[in-house]
């Protein structure tokens, strides 16, 4: 399940596994902006269906 996110800096947001995120990962990242709503909507319901909820 993935997610084209352009609204900020062009990428994709992908959900393999859950698991390995974590905190240690992400450091060093820097913060890009904020993602509009119907954006984040989208990775929203991306993430429900990867974890079934």
């Amino acid at each position: 399940m993935s997610v084209v996110i352009d609204d900020l800096v062009g990428c994709t947001a992908v959900a393999v596994n859950l698991q390995q995120l974590r905190a240690a990962r992400l450091e060093g990242a820097m913060c890009a902006g904020t993602a509009p709503t119907q954006t984040m909507t989208r990775v929203d319901q991306a993430l429900r269906a990867v974890l079934d909820l």
